[in-house]
């Protein structure tokens, strides 16, 4: 069952693996790095090794930079402190995790809905601009029409 579901452009695969302390198993994992067009950060997801694709069609879509599908059932975020903080940083910061269970390649009409979608956002971020820019103009001619009555009335006629 999943509960999330995040479709981005997959531009990173890797194989990594850790112990399991308890039991001293070796666990692999396929990691996903994508790309989401609204969002500066990648998003990572994981998945087991047993429910992943094949390994040339991971490499395909990492080459292809192709649009994935990911389910995820949960999610975990990792916490880490900052050695070196930006200015405007928080010391501390959060990686969020997805725990996948399933991947597939996006269909041609799941790309095409994303990109009407993405155009639409567009053009409502645009719409919005003009109408702060509108209400920006109006504002300063508001306060300009005040000054310039007092400015006609300090006037001897």
């Amino acid at each position: 069952m999943s509960y999330i579901e995040i479709t981005g452009k997959c531009e990173e695969v890797d194989e990594n693996s850790y112990t399991n302390p308890s039991t001293g198993e070796i666990v692999t994992r396929i990691r996903l790095s994508l790309v989401l067009p609204t969002m500066r950060d990648r998003i990572s997801c994981e998945l087991p090794l047993d429910k992943a694709p094949k390994p040339d069609l991971l490499d395909r879509w990492e080459l292809d930079e192709a649009w994935v599908v990911v389910s995820a059932e949960s999610m975990r975020a990792l916490a880490f402190e900052r050695l070196n903080a930006r200015a405007g940083e928080k010391p501390v910061g959060a990686m969020v995790v997805f725990s996948a269970v399933d991947v597939r390649e996006a269909s041609a009409d799941e790309r095409k809905r994303l990109q009407e979608e993405r155009k639409a956002q567009k053009l409502l971020a645009k719409q919005r601009r003009a109408a702060r820019q509108a209400e920006k103009a109006a504002a300063k001619r508001t306060a300009a029409e005040p000054a310039a009555e007092t400015a006609s009335k300090k006037q001897p006629a």
